[in-house]
């Protein structure tokens, strides 16, 4: 005790010489320093900073459920650096409650909040009423406390601190350190019964400091006989402190930054009480499935009767193959139901939602697993949490990490399809790619289901062809016919519905391309299919002079620029989707011209491959002939491939943005143009 005691005030002091101001981590006292503020060092940006935050978790015997239960105490003091950093004064503390009797269920409670200003040299003090705390229910299985703290402006501190008590005394909570703010001092303390045997993981990229020590405590436990004895335990006390952290913040292409937070998770392995023998506990996949048979909302929602059997007798499913009947199955749903932009797991509401015409994708999902059954299709839910969510832990299994689940249909014995409710503008294996997760784990209501990666399901490519002539007077006048695949082709028909009509479509494409449309069609447009055909002709104004011409071979370039600017980099690098563009390009010299400069032709690889470009160019029989391929096959690379993957982007942006030259043939110079080639 006495090392921790040190500990902590060296931790203390370390804040204070850091800062050169005067902070503290006692709760209910205050600093005019710190009230004194403007901004925090380390990250001048930061519009708020954690002076500190505790969490101490313990055991202890409920008498009245006679068992264990863990208690969560937390605190929190926190400066308002700038008016956006206000929102930190909105408190949030979820906690499971199904609403149904019985002791299942977890408590908050020991609210209390202050929020401390300066006012006329002195330190005014305001406590957040009772009134200000409310409670409402997220899911079916999960309630929030939320509160506003009042009085709070730029300049504030506040602090809060609460209560969590739960019965799921094999479950301890996730102690996730850091934060969308900077942190200056954290420390979290949990002590476990010696009966209680956890697998412990520390994850993130900051530093902690840990402590592992033993420490006695005693219970007061029921004996069989309803007597109550004391019983002492051995308990292992662990203690992790951090000071300083970073504010873990979004980066470019990252599909949850709180997949990568400085935290401590813990598994439970096994149980041993006294005078009982060692009870492995570790829980899995497998048992979720089995309790998720039993949710109302989901097991017995997949014993769904098709509610829509009569007009399915009349898609005469029986001439068409496979993936037809999906088709025209899911077309027949979307005629009936339409999604409401929401994604969820249950269906609670889904007899409500087939009544009213629109439903969340969960009840789409259970309706159209439903419809497949019916027509004979093996179809069932994948679940998942949305990458924004983050990750399903492989280890830490949870029905609270689930969020939505979309549709697999057997295509063959081998292969499977997928399919969501959501899907307004794609096909099949074209979904949203917030459901493109790498880990999705399939749900058999006789089987224990599997992993299945979804990162690279579907085909998503540009196919753009471009035939344009070069006039001496300097304008371009071509033609460009692409064909958009996958959620490429999803895209193209979200933004072109998005525009008013065909002709402000029309009207954004040439603000945005410097151009004048000649001629618009579009083929595949309603259907639902994985590809879009376009072609589009028009004129383009082209730099030029007296003596030369100038122009970009691309003329619609794939990258005008860098998202990677920051010269270092913390978090991993997620893109969307693998996916395919190339451009083949002829353009025809202008007579009387003759080409002075030519982008030298290229191809780019990264090191340990995953994304690669090529640009050939060259002339030939007095044309320009372009071809540009860029390949993104790998969709996840590390922070040590950054500073490659940074130079690659780079360099594919300025060949997007390369020059040809041409130059006027005078009289000193009256060969005609050359076949040129640069490799």
């Amino acid at each position: 005790m006495k090392k921790l005691v040190t500990l902590l005030l060296l931790l203390v002091s370390v804040i204070g010489a850091t800062s050169a101001q005067e902070f503290t981590t006692k709760y209910g006292k205050v600093t005019k320093d710190e009230l004194a503020m403007k901004s925090y060092s380390k990250d001048t940006t930061a519009s708020a900073v954690i002076l500190y935050k505790t969490l101490d978790v313990c055991y202890f015997y409920n008498d009245a459920i006679g068992n264990f239960e863990i208690e969560y105490y937390y605190e929190a003091k926190i400066k308002v650096l700038k008016p956006d950093g206000v929102n930190k004064a909105n408190i949030s503390i979820p906690f499971y409650d199904t609403g149904k009797s019985g002791s299942s269920r977890e408590r908050v409670s020991k609210i209390e909040a202050f929020a401390y200003n300066m006012e006329n040299g002195k330190i005014q003090k305001t406590k957040m009423e009772k009134n200000y705390i409310f409670e409402e229910q997220s899911s079916p299985v999960y309630k929030r406390v939320k509160f506003t703290i009042p009085v709070v402006k730029e300049g504030t501190v506040i602090e809060y601190k609460y209560k969590l008590s739960s019965p799921f005394w094999a479950n301890l909570n996730d102690m996730e350190i850091q934060e969308d703010i900077p942190v200056v001092y954290a420390k979290y303390q949990v002590r476990i019964p010696e009966y209680f045997f956890f697998n412990i993981d520390t994850r993130g990229y900051e530093r902690l400091k840990t402590e592992d020590i033993r420490t006695n405590e005693t219970f007061m436990v029921q004996t069989s006989n309803g007597t109550r004895q004391p019983v002492t335990s051995n308990s292992r006390q662990l203690t992790f402190i951090a000071n300083e952290l970073s504010a873990l913040k979004d980066e470019p292409n990252v599909w949850c930054s709180n997949d990568f937070c400085t935290k401590v998770t813990f598994e439970l392995r096994g149980i041993q009480f006294p005078f009982s023998a060692y009870e492995p506990y570790t829980n899995t996949w497998e048992k979720i499935e089995e309790l998720l048979k039993k949710e109302d909302g989901f097991g017995d929602m997949l014993k769904l009767k098709n509610p829509y059997k009569d007009e399915m007798g009349a898609l005469n499913l029986s001439n068409l193959s496979q993936q037809e009947k999906i088709r025209a199955i899911f077309q027949l749903l979307r005629k009936k139901m339409s999604w409401n932009g929401n994604y969820a797991f249950f269906g609670n509401e889904t007899k409500k939602a087939i009544k009213n015409g629109t439903g969340n994708n969960a009840d789409m999902n259970f309706v159209l697993i439903s419809m497949l059954k019916d027509a004979g299709l093996n179809a069932f839910p994948v679940m998942m949490s949305t990458r924004d969510r983050g990750r399903l832990p492989y280890t830490y299994p949870s029905i609270n990490k689930l969020n939505t689940f979309i549709v697999g249909i057997n295509d063959t014995d081998s292969t499977a399809v997928f399919l969501d409710g959501s899907v307004k503008y794609g096909d099949i294996n074209v979904i949203p790619s917030t459901l493109m997760v790498d880990r999705a784990r399939t749900y058999n209501t006789n089987s224990p289901g599997s992993w299945v990666d979804l990162t690279s399901i579907g085909r998503h490519s540009i196919n753009s062809f471009i035939k344009g002539r070069i006039t001496a007077d300097g304008k371009l006048e071509g033609e460009r016919s692409s064909a958009y695949s996958g959620l490429n082709a999803a895209s193209f028909r979200s933004e072109f519905k998005a525009s008013k009509d065909s002709a402000t479509y029309i009207q954004e494409m040439e603000t945005e391309n410097g151009i004048s449309v000649k001629g618009f069609v579009c083929e595949e447009l309603e259907t639902l299919s994985p590809n879009v055909k376009e072609k589009v002709s028009f004129n383009k104004e082209i730099s030029s002079n007296d003596e030369h011409i100038y122009l970009n071979p691309m003329i619609f370039p794939h990258l005008t620029k860098n998202p990677f600017t920051s010269e270092t980099r913390k978090l991993p690098i997620e893109f969307s989707y693998p996916n395919t563009f190339k451009l083949a390009c002829i353009l025809d010299i202008p007579e009387g011209y003759q080409v002075e400069e030519l982008p030298k032709s290229a191809k780019l690889n990264l090191e340990k491959q995953g994304c690669d470009c090529s640009y050939n160019i060259q002339v030939i029989n007095n044309q320009i002939h372009l071809r540009y391929v860029f390949t993104l096959q790998r969709i996840m690379y590390s922070t040590d491939e950054y500073p490659s993957l940074r130079n690659f982007w780079g360099t594919v942006m300025n060949k997007n943005n390369e020059q040809i030259v041409l130059k006027k043939i005078t009289s000193q110079n009256t060969q005609p143009a050359q076949q040129t080639s640069q490799q």
